[in-house]
């Protein structure tokens, strides 16, 4: 089976930069990476390994779409943490680290970038990437 591969247009972020920005620093581990609002989302990449054990691509849209469903919570849950640690800054993404892959979502005003990647990669060069990315956008 064929990697998903999707033209951005999505979200304000410039999201081929954002994308280029992160496979230079995930390289191989790049599972997925999804723009995303709350009411949609896009899937600009998911690698060929990932469609593959999934099984193909409705299996992969039927997995976005229970993910989505919780992931347009994003932005309210940053406003509440927000809130909560007020005096540390601002909320800019969530990790979930997994046996399986570590996610990371970084959170705009009402749009986000859902990156998947193998569990081994470091989170914090891709939440670098994604935040240069995006600030060097605006």
């Amino acid at each position: 089976m064929d990697a998903v591969s999707n033209p951005p247009g999505l979200t304000d972020f410039d999201a081929s930069a954002a994308l280029s920005a992160v496979r230079g620093v995930a390289g191989d581990d790049l599972r997925a990476f999804v723009e995303y609002d709350d009411e949609t989302y896009n899937a600009l990449f998911i690698a060929e390994r990932i469609v593959d054990a999934f099984g193909g691509q409705a299996a992969i849209d039927e997995f976005a779409e229970k993910l989505h469903f919780n992931y347009k919570l994003d932005f309210t849950e940053r406003d509440m943490y927000e809130d909560l640690y007020a005096p540390l800054g601002d909320v800019g993404a969530f990790a979930v680290f997994l046996d399986r892959e570590t996610i990371i979502r970084y959170v705009g005003e009402r749009e986000g970038i859902y990156v998947s990647v193998d569990p081994g990669a470091n989170a914090t060069p891709v939440v670098e990437a994604l935040t240069d990315a995006v600030e060097a956008d605006g």
